[in-house]
């Protein structure tokens, strides 16, 4: 076994390029939904009563996390809990009603 110095280069080759984890919950929607982001494909997962039914390629159909979120808000009346917002000052205005 062969020691290697720490260098740039070596952590840089053990670190993965994208630092987010594989799966993020985003939230449970109003009809009871989980909906869960796969950040290795760019794929949303909704899962219902157990089952996945529904699974959407973001980069397929062009549109980003940030779009699915506005969906949900308009076609499924929003989140019952939310995990991931669109931006930085959702989740701050979340943690502050919760604090309440």
């Amino acid at each position: 076994m062969s020691i290697q110095p720490r260098t740039h280069e070596t952590v840089s080759e053990a670190q993965p390029a994208d630092p987010r984890d594989d799966y993020i919950p985003i939230g449970i929607d109003k009809e009871g939904a989980h909906h869960v982001y796969r950040t290795i494909d760019e794929s949303v997962h909704v899962i219902e009563d157990g089952e996945r039914p529904v699974r959407y390629d973001l980069e397929d159909l062009d549109k980003t996390i940030d779009d699915w979120i506005d969906y949900v808000d308009a076609h499924r009346d929003g989140f019952e809990i939310q995990h991931l917002y669109r931006t930085l000052s959702g989740s701050l205005e979340s943690a502050v009603e919760v604090g309440n």
